[in-house]
């Protein structure tokens, strides 16, 4: 518990460092986790040397969906899940019609785990398949294609659409 000249030097203090960070937070926020890529651009996530194309599933809704229902996804693309606050985030594959990677991504962008998982089977349980530890992130892409290990670094940006 803070004395109280503790407190009294707190209500002094600037209002402009708190804002000016506020502000900087702000704008890495949407730059990174909640930004679409604009006309003419793709989502490219990188792990360690590889680059994916991938879709972004940034809501509830689309996160629920995911790539289920799909009848395939083109060699280098995936689908990008981001969540508002890193957890213990459960995926299965009720309704996918292919294998998939799926790679988490910890808080500290840097890939947690991989794992292969195949579409489930009719009337059969479709397991829940929890992360390692904590993720903010996770890339599903066609099984396979990814190469990395845990401590890759991950990072993702918008990039020009490339033609052709």
């Amino acid at each position: 518990m803070k004395s109280g000249q503790d407190i009294e030097r707190t209500r002094g203090a600037s209002l402009m460092p708190p804002l000016l960070f506020a502000l900087l937070l702000l704008s890495s926020l949407s730059a990174v986790a909640g930004a679409s890529c604009g006309e003419g651009q793709t989502l490219q996530i990188r792990i360690g040397e590889q680059t994916f194309a991938a879709l972004r599933a940034d809501s509830p809704a689309k996160r629920e969906r995911g790539l289920s229902g799909r009848r395939q996804l083109a060699a280098k693309t995936g689908m990008w899940f981001e969540f508002e606050t890193p957890g213990w985030h459960g995926f299965w594959m009720q309704d996918m019609n292919f294998p998939i990677d799926l790679i988490w991504v910890a808080p500290t962008r840097r890939v947690l785990g991989a794992i292969t998982l195949q579409p489930c089977v009719a009337d059969a349980p479709c397991p829940i398949h929890l992360p390692p530890g904590l993720v903010s992130q996770v890339l599903e892409i066609n099984a396979g294609e990814f190469s990395g290990k845990p401590g890759d670094s991950v990072t993702w940006r918008c990039a020009p659409t490339s033609q052709k």
